[in-house]
């Protein structure tokens, strides 16, 4: 594949910058919505991978969270669907919660 010299990653752009918590927070919050009306799963734990590479490595967060790298990485991949106490399992590590508005 060739590589052009202008281009840019976004999932790399967004590891290296979604920095503050107020950042994640609206990224996470944005995604959610998306997923909320389109229904794209997998572009909503896209952003929880972004989200966990921006605050940790997976291999550490998958550890707090007593799941396996590997099982991790499978939802990410939409390989398989996660139950939603699990979803709550990863909005605790990160440091936030589901809220009904």
């Amino acid at each position: 594949m060739k590589e052009y010299k202008y281009t840019l990653d976004l999932e790399k752009y967004l590891i290296e910058n979604l920095k503050s918590d107020e950042d994640i927070k609206l990224y996470l919050n944005a995604s959610l919505k998306d997923y909320l009306e389109d229904g794209d799963y997998n572009s909503f734990c896209r952003a929880l991978e972004i989200v966990i590479k921006a605050k940790d490595s997976v291999s550490r967060f998958a550890k707090k969270i007593g799941m396996s790298r590997t099982h991790l990485y499978s939802l990410f991949r939409n390989e398989k669907e996660p139950k939603f106490s699990t979803i709550i399992k990863i909005f605790r590590e990160l440091g936030y919660e589901l809220e009904i508005a």
